[in-house]
């Protein structure tokens, strides 16, 4: 399959308070064009619905290169660069196409599940010969392993029903906002408020790894984990655990920028307490 390319445009609903597209929306752009990249070349929602199949999303990880604004158009390019077994691994490139800068890239782990057996299954040779691209896949970090620490924060949310999507769980890109939250909670708790009115600088975030284990569904109960990593000139990174009735449902590391070159006070102090 050649690179599919789509576009898509930032509306003013899709910015957080400082007036950039948010880190989920473009997890859900990314997942818009997987969807419409299998669509391309015959593999549409009711052809998975009709084999009683499905591509689940495992891992996905994103680098958050520059910010992207009200009106800007997108252009998301993305290929299969792997497929072996039961997974594939699809790539992405995100671009503003005013100035072609590069906006973000993303690379995402999928699993083809028989959807009666509840089991993964190898996809159809039809189906790999249509979307691989055969370009090579990127290389992935290892996936993380590390259990909470004792001085990890500790916070609990309750899934909400404007949380869950049409098949009625979080949607995968949905859990960056939990992620989120949960970082911003914990250095509150350590002496760092995030005030969405100031405008000299901001805390960004870089990277998220987001590991998926379970699915979590309305009215769950999650309790989180979260820890950080000592800061590094003006930016840390953070681990967050979300786990239900101790099963592990999510697994984050994200890397944070602090928007200047030194971080205030707070928040180094901050960031040091959640590392220790």
């Amino acid at each position: 399959m050649p690179t599919y390319s789509t576009q898509a445009r930032v509306n003013i609903y899709d910015l957080d308070a400082y007036g950039e597209l948010r880190p989920h929306v473009m997890l859900r752009l990314l997942q818009q064009a997987a969807s419409d990249a299998s669509a391309a070349v015959g593999f549409d929602v009711e052809w998975y619905e009709q084999t009683g199949t499905l591509w689940v999303i495992r891992r996905t990880i994103v680098d958050y290169v520059a910010p992207a604004f009200y009106r800007d158009t997108l252009e998301i390019r993305t290929w299969v660069s792997d497929l072996r077994r039961v997974r594939s691994q699809r790539e992405y490139e995100v671009r503003r196409i005013a100035d072609r800068r590069l906006v973000a890239r993303a690379s995402t782990d999928w699993v083809y599940v028989d959807l009666a057996r509840g089991a993964p299954t190898r996809p159809p040779e039809e189906m790999q010969r249509r979307l691989l691209a055969d370009v090579g896949a990127q290389s992935r970090p290892p996936r993380a392993a590390a259990e909470p620490p004792a001085h990890a924060a500790r916070t609990t949310r309750r899934v909400e029903f404007g949380d869950v999507d049409s098949v009625a769980h979080v949607n995968n890109a949905h859990y960056a906002l939990y992620v989120e939250q949960a970082v911003y909670d914990a250095l509150a708790a350590r002496g760092w408020q995030l005030n969405p009115l100031e405008r000299t600088a901001r805390l960004r975030v870089a990277r998220h790894d987001l590991e998926y284990f379970a699915e979590a569904q309305y009215g769950d109960q999650l309790d989180a984990a979260i820890w950080t990593t000592a800061p590094d000139g003006s930016a840390f990174g953070s681990q967050c655990t979300l786990s239900r009735g101790g099963t592990r449902v999510l697994h984050a590391v994200s890397r944070w920028t602090w928007g200047a070159p030194e971080m205030p006070g707070e928040l180094h102090a901050a960031v040091t307490a959640l590392s220790a």
